[in-house]
């Protein structure tokens, strides 16, 4: 058999790329936006502002398998990837071609400067999970009860109707000066999630990430009296449905909850999103964080791990650079 070559992916892949989403969806039954096109994955992965990156495999100058990712966002490790999606054509031995671009797409992050790789799994899929737990990524939602949610389209379109920003209140979006106050807030809200270890950057980290050459998120404080009362972060996505906003992180000082401080920070996330044609938005919370979940689930959003069985895995930093080496 000849030899495998993985690499990044180019515009010129754009119509095989087409082509394989067109198999995976047949054979995976994976969802996919009926008006995608290989001109419309031109236009979204090879723009000004790229929606995804992909990894190619190739065996004589044919695809043989793709790989879906984007940059992402942590407020405790900084600039991350998420994986998406991994698929490999049927005539391929599928562990081995899938480990060859993961592999690939590992190596790129890490030449980024990312500290983590993200996989969005679900629970049924079991060859899927063994693969990545063989792979040493870890199940976040079975070790930390993190369970993912989604607001879809429809539920995010009610949502921005009817709501007011706070009398008093202003809400806008965040400069590099409040890098400061963003950093002490990111602590308060891991210290309520009770895992104050976790935040590991800076002001200065967060700074470059969100205000530099390159922004890997975006963010929006609340003031009163120009004292900053709540923040969010977040991100832009991408699957074959279409595109998405995830929600990083959305805090309020305890001393201003109750007022709608944070529906107005949410739905500054949500419009920013439906501004990129965006139809869900995505976020994690924690299974005994109830108050939030009654919150968020009031608002429209559904509990996709109860409900469909989604998974958070992530390859850490440490497994990332030993994948590499093998």
């Amino acid at each position: 058999m000849s030899e495998l070559i993985t690499r990044e992916g180019k515009k010129s892949d754009c119509p095989s790329i087409y082509k394989l989403v067109q198999e995976a969806a047949q054979s995976n039954k994976i969802p996919v936006d009926p008006n995608l096109s290989p001109e419309g994955l031109e236009e979204i992965g090879f723009g000004p502002s790229p929606g995804f990156y992909s990894i190619i495999a190739e065996r004589d100058d044919s695809l043989v398998g793709y790989g879906l990712y984007y940059h992402t966002y942590s407020t405790w490790e900084g600039h991350s990837v998420c994986m998406e999606d991994l698929f490999v054509t049927g005539t391929e031995n599928h562990n081995d071609v899938a480990t060859a671009m993961w592999k690939k797409l590992v190596e790129v992050a890490l030449m980024a400067g990312c500290g983590r790789c993200n996989i969005t799994a679900l629970q049924d899929k079991k060859e899927m999970l063994n693969f990545y737990e063989c792979h040493k990524a870890i199940n976040l939602t079975k070790s930390e009860a993190w369970h993912f949610f989604r607001m879809n389209q429809d539920s995010m379109a009610d949502f921005v109707k009817g709501s007011k920003v706070p009398e008093g209140i202003t809400i806008r979006e965040a400069t590099s000066s409040d890098c400061i106050g963003i950093r002490k807030q990111i602590q308060d809200l891991a210290d309520y999630e009770k895992m104050p270890e976790g935040p590991q950057i800076d002001a200065e980290v967060l700074k470059t990430d969100g205000f530099g050459k390159q922004a890997f998120y975006k963010a929006c404080v609340a003031e009163e009296q120009g004292k900053m009362v709540g923040y969010t972060l977040y991100f832009f996505t991408f699957n074959w449905e279409g595109r998405g906003v995830y929600m990083e992180d959305l805090y309020v000082s305890p001393s201003h909850r109750g007022k709608g401080i944070g529906m107005a920070l949410w739905r500054k996330v949500i419009q920013d999103g439906m501004a990129l044609q965006g139809i869900r938005c995505d976020f994690a919370v924690l299974n005994w964080n109830l108050p939030s979940i009654e919150f968020y689930k009031s608002k429209g959003a559904a509990d996709m791990t109860e409900q469909k069985g989604f998974l958070f895995y992530r390859m850490r930093k440490e497994e990332m650079e030993e994948f590499v080496k093998t």
